[in-house]
Order: C-alpha cells, then sequence, then structure tokens
C-alpha cells in the first residue's frame, strides 16, 4: 500500500526549493532527495558535471538473481515561475490544499521523483523482486533541453539499463515514443547605416530576418504518412534577437528555430528543408542539439507489464500512444534503452500559472508504477 502522507511531504519540500532549469542551482532538492534515500536504506551516488556541480542522484539495487535493469526516472529541475503575481499561491509555497499540492514543480515532475523513491524503496524492502534490477535516477539539467543529468548518469554506468520509464505527470494515456527534434539557430546578415539618413544602402538585418520567418512559416511540411506519427513533423520559431537602439541600422539579426522530427521527415530532411528557403549568401544555420523520434513497439513485454498495470491501478483502459513533445526517452532510445512515460499523477496547469498535482491520483500512480516493475521483472 502506497505511503500516500510520506510521499505528499517529500514531494511538498522539494517544491520549496526552487530549481528552475538553467536558473536555480539543482543541488539543494537533490541533497534532499539524498538524505531521504540514505535514511530508507538506499545508497544514492550524486552525479556531476566537470566542474564538481550536481546534476542529479542515482542508485542500483541488484536482486538475488540476474536479469534485466530497469530505470525509474523522474527530473527535478522545473519550468520557470513566469509572473509570480499571478499565482494564488507563491509557486514555491508547496501548500497542500484543496486536494492539491500546489507549486512549480508539484506536477513535473517532483510528485513523480517522491512517488518512484518510495516505489524503489517498497519494491527493496519487500522482498518481492528475485530477479533483474532497479536503477533509480532523479536528474536535472531537463528543461533545459540539455539532459545533463541524464547524460550523467549514462556516462556513469558500466551496464545500461535494459528499460526505462519516466515519471511525468498525466496518465490519460501510456507514451511509447515522440517525436524528435533539430535546433538551429539562423543568423542574417545586413548592411549597417544611420536610420535616419536620406540615401546610402543599408540593409536592415531584421527585415531580412521578419521576411525569412514569413517564408518558414507559410512553407508547408512532409505529411507523415498514416500511422503513430501521423500528426506530422513542426516548425516554431522561439526566440528573435537583434538591433540596438534607435539610430543604426541592424546589419545582423538572429533567430531560433525548433524543428520536431517524425520518422518520415528526420534531422537531414529538416535540413534540406530549411536550406531551400534560405539565402547561404547572407544566413548562416547554425546546429545546436538534434535528437531523432523513437518508438517502443506494442509487443514489448515491458510496454504491456506497463499498461495492464496501469489500467488496473487507474480502473480503466490505459491507451498507448506516441507524443509530440521531446523527452529524456529520445536520448535513453539513441543508446538503445527503450523508454516508456505515462502513469504519473494527475495534474493541473503544468509549466503554467498555478501549477498543481490531484493528491487522490497518488496511490494510483504509485500502484501503476509499482506493478508495472514488479510485473516486467
Amino acid at each position: 500500500m502506497a505511503d500516500v502522507d510520506g510521499i505528499v511531504a517529500l514531494a511538498a519540500n522539494l517544491v520549496r526549493s526552487p530549481s528552475r532549469g538553467g536558473i536555480d542551482s539543482p543541488q539543494p532538492v537533490l541533497a534532499t532527495l539524498a538524505r531521504w534515500l540514505t535514511a530508507n536504506g538506499l545508497q544514492p551516488e550524486p552525479l556531476r558535471d566537470a566542474d564538481g556541480a550536481w546534476l542529479g542522484v542515482h542508485l542500483r539495487w541488484l536482486a538475488p538473481e540476474p536479469g534485466s535493469i530497469v530505470c525509474l526516472d523522474a527530473c527535478i529541475d522545473t519550468a520557470p515561475f513566469g509572473d509570480e503575481s499571478r499565482w494564488s499561491r507563491p509557486p514555491a509555497s508547496g501548500a497542500v490544499a484543496d486536494g492539491r499540492l500546489w507549486g512549480r514543480g508539484a506536477a513535473d515532475s517532483k510528485m513523480g521523483a517522491a512517488i518512484l523513491a518510495h516505489v524503489v524503496r517498497d519494491l527493496v524492502r519487500g522482498g518481492s523482486l528475485r530477479r533483474g534490477g532497479i536503477d533509480l535516477l532523479l536528474d536535472a539539467d531537463e528543461h533545459t533541453g540539455r539532459f545533463g543529468g541524464a547524460r550523467a548518469y549514462l556516462a556513469a554506468l558500466e551496464r545500461k539499463p535494459d528499460r526505462a520509464v519516466l515519471g511525468y505527470p498525466d496518465n490519460q494515456e501510456l507514451i511509447r515514443g515522440s517525436r524528435g527534434f533539430h535546433r538551429v539557430r539562423l543568423t542574417i546578415a545586413g548592411r549597417a547605416g544611420h536610420s535616419g539618413a536620406t540615401g546610402g544602402d543599408a540593409i536592415n538585418a531584421i527585415g531580412r530576418l521578419a521576411r525569412l520567418i514569413a517564408a518558414i512559416e507559410a512553407t508547408p511540411l512532409p505529411a507523415e504518412p498514416a500511422g503513430p506519427f501521423a500528426f506530422g513533423p513542426k516548425v516554431t520559431v522561439t526566440a528573435v534577437e537583434g538591433g540596438e537602439g534607435f539610430s543604426v541600422v541592424p546589419d545582423r539579426a538572429s533567430c531560433s528555430l525548433d524543428i520536431r522530427l517524425t520518422p518520415g521527415f528526420d534531422s537531414a530532411a529538416a535540413m534540406r528543408w530549411l536550406e531551400a528557403l534560405v539565402d547561404p549568401q547572407t544566413t548562416r544555420i547554425e546546429a545546436v542539439e538534434s535528437w531523432p523520434p523513437y518508438i517502443v513497439p506494442q509487443s514489448d513485454p515491458f510496454v504491456r507489464a506497463f499498461q495492464s498495470a496501469g489500467s488496473e491501478a487507474f480502473g480503466r483502459q490505459v491507451p498507448l500512444v506516441v507524443c509530440g513533445p521531446s523527452n529524456i526517452g529520445n536520448l535513453f532510445a539513441a543508446h538503445g534503452i527503450p523508454t516508456i512515460c505515462g502513469l504519473g499523477v494527475t495534474a493541473e496547469n503544468v509549466h503554467s500559472t498555478d501549477e498543481c498535482a490531484l493528491l487522490a491520483s497518488v496511490p494510483q500512480a504509485y500502484r501503476g508504477y509499482f506493478e508495472g516493475v514488479r510485473r516486467f521483472l
């Protein structure tokens, strides 16, 4: 039976320590989790970057007999707060009220971290696993898109896990794959001049960039064949920079471009599509990061174990889907680790104002993860 009070108390503690990706140090949250795991008889190890800063904590427990190893992973860094004046409670309050845990990260994914920590503790204590093993990964640097904690985890291992499940919020579906992404920065050149000049040969780089963005948004992407990725690829301009002051015609402007990939539209196809739109004489394309799409077969025993466990835990059929957003599963899949997501808590306002997790879903999420791991192993 789930220790709901313990799970909620741990999650609330984590929410009260801000860990916004790229803004706050994740060390206080990770240290809290490390202390909890140690106090509960487990042996966590810190994951650090080249400068010694914490990127995560992880542990491995092995059963008496050899078998598959399952990684249970939840990120502990979060989205930014946004406009704090719009929150009904402070975003780092960790308040428990109205049947909810409130605050940034309550849903994504500090409640998931607390649930998975309890699942691992209880599987180990209960002695129900005779073969295989469990990894617990609680990682940071996820919301930045760099996946630094997950990368450090993979680098620290002599043997990779055989499967992974991510403790993300929501339980309407079990995610068995996602689109990938190809991220680039476009820098376009102009010719500087005085903005008040009556003549001259200035060329406004921002104007050039605006026309390029309009062309990007107006040019259709290839249709994806029918199947799990039928919703197709997507392109989004996510940031624009350029210009200084008022009196200078800008000679440089740039934008960030996020291209979501599918099996029928991979990174090479994305680059061909983009290169057909830009003028190579004036525009530089800088690749930032790219991960391919992935999908785990419906017939995989790991998928079957978690789908049946989730359907029983939530009292309804949990369908299998492929999602649009990417996740750490893209990184794991590139390393040969089939990864699924889902069976987490019911959530509201994820990444938005008044993010919260519904407490009534905590025992169901716990049971789904616990039984999914137990049945597979």
